[in-house]
């Protein structure tokens, strides 16, 4: 398997990722400077697409991989916070990122800033299978908060 990108620009600066790092740094594809006011979201574009070559989207197979967007540390020490998103490996158009600005001040994202990271997961889907009655356990139904300790 590996990792194809497609430039849909020239000046796209090459997808990279370092020794030890989990994902492969999104860069804002902008030709200005784009203002993200406090508390609102942007939608910013990437400039790629990419497919996993030698995986196929093969039906009824228990193992998919997805790609994750996820935030980067750097941006989040700025208020700016790249909300989680799922690529299915059958997607083909632009990666865009939602960027958005949990801060009081005005957020600035400069072009060609990396905004945040592209992460290949494991996904499982087993097949679905109704049932009457699941099986017991000490939760039970239990909800929200009912595994803390008081």
């Amino acid at each position: 398997m590996q990792l194809n990108v497609k430039y849909l620009f020239p000046e796209i600066k090459p997808l990279i990722s370092r020794d030890g790092d989990s994902g492969y740094d999104l860069r804002a594809h902008l030709k200005e400077p784009l203002t993200i006011e406090p508390h609102k979201c942007a939608c910013v574009p990437t400039g790629i697409a990419v497919e996993i070559a030698d995986f196929g989207c093969k039906k009824n197979n228990p193992l998919s991989i997805e790609l994750q967007v996820r935030p980067r540390s750097g941006l989040t020490k700025r208020g700016l916070i790249a909300q989680l998103g799922t690529i299915d490996a059958s997607y083909r158009g632009e990666i865009w990122v939602n960027l958005v600005n949990n801060g009081d001040e005005l957020a600035k994202v400069e072009p060609n800033d990396r905004i945040a990271q592209l992460v290949i997961c494991p996904i499982y889907k087993l097949p679905v299978v109704p049932v009457t009655k699941l099986s017991d356990t000490e939760r039970g139904t239990n909800g929200f908060g009912s595994t803390g300790v008081k």
